[in-house]
């Protein structure tokens, strides 16, 4: 009798675990960016971010259904009382993966403190999070850190020395100077039409959604490599919180395997990290 009495009495336990999260633990689920003291920078409406923590549930879940729900495992997220739709919750790492309300940031606002509520079995904490308009993080392989997700449009291979990227079985190679290809990234902001809350697309589903301010995009680095044309930024078909850039390659772009590929917000305040890297021939 003493082995269930221990394991309930250990259940309970973790089930009423007081939930919390790390000091500055938002971060950008693309880039992870910290700031020199550590903390999450910015981030911006309707970008994915992910919380760190612990007491954050108990039982690993991921969103089935497009729109996400705004309840995961028992968990739920909101920013200034307003739902945030969840895509993933992973106690055993600590982290929520969220998307940020697009109505967190009202219209004309340069920035803002939002009062950010974790709830977990009828338990919160609760935390300032700093949001602006646009704050840009380009998704990896592996996350946060590696080759980005770009894709060359003539033949969907992943710009990384081949012939897969490392790690992975993508089919990868180089891309060359004038090719065009797109990538993943979060962060972008507001769009038009409007896109809702966890859904992938716009309510009309004939319509693109573009981004109402188009970012910057450095290939060699900011102020020191060049500017990619932006052809296209908006929502990534699919995929809530998640947005698609396509560019073209310049003529004077700067080879090789490790080359940074940054996103910059228009008005320069707000720079993805050179974690994200892209080989270019």
């Amino acid at each position: 009798m003493k082995a269930p009495f221990v394991f309930a009495f250990l259940s309970a336990i973790i089930v009423h675990a007081q939930p919390s999260v790390v000091p500055g633990g938002v971060l950008n689920s693309a880039s992870f960016a910290k700031n020199s003291s550590g903390q999450g920078t910015p981030v911006a409406p309707g970008s994915l971010v992910t919380i760190f923590g612990s007491g954050l549930g108990v039982t690993s879940a991921a969103a089935d259904t497009v729109p996400f729900s705004t309840s995961l495992g028992g968990v739920t997220v909101t920013f200034n009382n307003v739902q945030a739709p969840l895509a993933e919750v992973i106690p055993a790492a600590g982290i929520v993966n969220a998307q940020m309300p697009f109505e967190a940031l009202q219209s004309g606002q340069g920035t803002a403190q939002v009062n950010m509520v974790v709830t977990f079995n009828q338990q919160s904490t609760s935390q300032m999070v700093t949001v602006v308009p646009s704050a840009p993080g380009v998704f990896t392989l592996p996350e946060g850190a590696g080759y980005a997700v770009l894709v060359n449009l003539s033949d969907g291979s992943v710009a990384a020395p081949a012939p897969t990227v490392p790690g992975f079985t993508l089919t990868s190679h180089p891309i060359a100077r004038g090719g065009k290809a797109f990538f993943y990234a979060t962060g972008l902001g507001a769009m038009t039409p409007a896109v809702a809350d966890g859904a992938a697309s716009p309510a009309d589903p004939t319509l693109n959604a573009f981004v109402n301010v188009q970012p910057i995009v450095w290939i060699g680095g900011v102020n020191t490599g060049v500017m990619a044309p932006v052809i296209f930024a908006g929502q990534a078909p699919g995929f809530p919180g998640v947005y698609q850039v396509n560019i073209s390659i310049p003529d004077n772009a700067p080879t090789g395997n490790n080359i940074p590929l940054q996103l910059q917000s228009a008005d320069g305040t707000q720079t993805s990290p050179t974690a994200a890297i892209i080989a270019i021939q």
